[in-house]
């Protein structure tokens, strides 16, 4: 039925997305999302680390510390092995989160959500990251780094650049993409007379 012949007391049809859960499209996209986004995190850890307290690698010496231990954080550690072992380690845990995003998205069905929303979805989710790390695993798997870790740092390299960075990437990255979502149900009003009918649902 076209938009002309549908009846004059039926209700006007708007676009309805689809969505599919399909594992491999969520991990390749929560992959590369988290990508996307740990790199502007590291970027803004790296200027606020410089700004506060004199040291750009210190984000790296943090995230090396995590396995190597509170010796990693030492003057005499050598700033290659914290480079490398530092964004290794950041790059695991900014896919890890990428895709733990994704999947909480396609699992609830929010992959097609109003931009305005993922953006919530992005800092709720961010804010849980960092408060699950620093108050829940850090204090297990290196209890001496938080006392390490100042205000500004928490809040800066932590906190602000979680919410303000991190989750707002990875959700902009979901409005941009729209990675799960399908073609609309129906036409809306004034669009091509030709139905679009869903693919591998």
């Amino acid at each position: 039925m076209t938009a002309g012949d549908r009846p004059s007391w039926a209700p006007p049809r708007t676009g309805v997305r689809v969505e599919r859960r399909d594992p491999w499209e969520v991990v390749s996209h929560g992959t590369l999302a988290g990508l996307i986004a740990g790199l502007g995190l590291g970027f803004v850890a790296i200027v606020a680390s410089t700004l506060l307290r004199g040291d750009p690698w210190l984000p790296f010496d943090f995230a090396t510390a995590i396995v190597v231990g509170p010796e990693a954080l030492a003057p005499t550690f050598p700033v290659a092995a914290s480079l490398a072992l530092g964004m290794v380690i950041h790059a695991l845990l900014s896919v890890l989160f990428g895709v733990t995003f994704l999947g909480a998205l396609a699992l609830t069905f929010q992959l097609s959500a109003r931009p305005g929303l993922l953006l919530v979805y992005g800092v709720v989710f961010a804010l849980a990251v960092w408060e699950v790390n620093f108050m829940a695993v850090l204090p297990v798997i290196a209890p001496g780094l938080r006392g390490r870790i100042d205000l500004a740092t928490q809040l800066w390299n932590g906190l602000l650049s979680y919410c303000l960075i991190y989750g707002p990437l990875l959700a902009v990255y979901v409005i941009v993409v729209r990675p799960g979502t399908l073609e609309r149900w129906w036409l809306r009003d004034g669009a091509d007379e030709e139905v679009a009918q869903p693919e591998n649902l």
